[in-house]
């Protein structure tokens, strides 16, 4: 097929871009703007879609998209979830959401759309395609959901709990007296034992799940969280020598202070640190960072660890889900729970074999002067 510059083009314009007034819309729309023929190849693209991957006209027309989406994450790059291929098949508008993994662990969702342009024959030989990122949208999603699932969640824990607790007590109780009982064998006393010891085992799971699903009615002031940060690195030094693991923290200057409660943030810190040396077995770095964000006081905690698989990510700070041997699985839900009821964010990144960044977002003291604290929202709403 040869191609010409449409009549009225400027000298030097690149070609089967048609016309000055779709030229200006394909470059002003936001999102990535793509023409395609009915073979997938790349007659045209917007500005931003070639800006933003510094790319030029001449590194993509002419090219296949499929070739182009592996090499510069131009689409989704899966034949499952291609739109293109969904209306060429279709003759219809075809939409698909997909993920786009950045380089630094983080994790877009893009929404991408194809429509096929007719001819005067009726025939679908040119292809529209616009991808927009979506992340935003998705994230405020998962929250209603995540919100909804947490109040369905902390009042099955509720019941559980004090369902469990009273016949728990009782097995307790009759399992410690027989430790007691200087007439027991052995082997009796041994399995006495396990059961006393099973029973503690399982109230420390209880109150554990009581904890979460109660409102932790924390108060919320002004403290500050590099004091937090260097109690917590001061409490798992041990842990840190044992797994050969170099903690490092770093304060920006004249860090304000946060708004919150030190304590929950100390506890939070905690579980996230414990976390983090169990992903480095075999030794690592450890670093707690802190800096202003705007009207936050941002708290990085990265390892250098083992990283977590991308199928897992989603679904890091859902209740009683590790992927540990051991444990509840309730550290990072609680953290969540506990940053959320101080206005602040949770964020977790991380890519395999390179390590995980959990990062916190807690308001800056100064800019919660005047607003309601958390457990007084709290209280008010209920």
């Amino acid at each position: 097929m040869v191609v010409q510059n449409p009549p009225g083009s400027l000298p030097g314009e690149v070609p089967l871009r048609g016309g000055r007034l779709a030229s200006l819309l394909m470059d002003q729309l936001e999102g990535d703007i793509i023409v395609l023929d009915s073979d997938g190849v790349i007659l045209d693209m917007g500005r931003q879609a070639l800006e933003s991957r510094g790319l030029e006209f001449s590194d993509v027309i002419g090219k296949k998209c499929r070739y182009m989406a592996r090499t510069t994450q131009l689409c989704c790059a899966k034949a499952e979830d291609c739109p293109f291929l969904e209306a060429k098949r279709t003759g219809k508008r075809a939409a698909h959401v997909f993920t786009r993994m950045l380089n630094d662990g983080r994790v877009r969702y893009i929404r991408g759309v194809c429509y096929p342009v007719f001819d005067a024959a009726g025939e679908a030989d040119i292809f529209l395609y616009v991808g927009r990122d979506v992340t935003a949208e998705q994230q405020l999603e998962k929250h209603h959901r995540q919100t909804e699932k947490m109040a369905v969640i902390g009042e099955l824990c509720m019941y559980m709990a004090h369902e469990i607790r009273n016949p728990l007590f009782s097995i307790g109780g009759f399992a410690n007296a027989l430790l007691r009982n200087a007439s027991l064998n052995d082997l009796a006393r041994e399995k006495a034992r396990i059961i006393y010891d099973e029973s503690r085992r399982l109230d420390v799971i209880l109150t554990n799940m009581l904890n979460f699903a109660r409102p932790t009615l924390q108060p919320i002031a002004a403290f500050d969280a590099a004091a937090t940060a260097r109690q917590t690195i001061e409490l798992l030094t041990l842990g840190c020598t044992e797994r050969n693991i170099n903690a490092i923290l770093e304060v920006e200057p004249q860090l304000p202070e946060a708004g919150g409660n030190a304590e929950n943030l100390k506890q939070s810190l905690i579980n996230i640190v414990k976390n983090a040396l169990e992903a480095m077995p075999d030794g690592g770095i450890l670093t707690l960072s802190l800096k202003r964000n705007q009207d936050y006081v941002q708290i990085d905690v990265s390892d250098t660890g083992i990283g977590i698989p991308e199928d897992k990510l989603s679904q890091v700070f859902n209740p009683f889900f590790t992927t540990k041997q051991s444990g509840a699985g309730l550290g990072l839900a609680m953290a969540r729970k506990v940053i959320e009821e101080m206005k602040g964010s949770i964020t977790l990144e991380s890519v395999r074999g390179c390590g995980t960044c959990v990062s916190i977002m807690l308001p800056v003291a100064a800019s919660l002067s005047g607003a309601p604290h958390a457990s007084a929202a709290a209280a008010a709403s209920q």
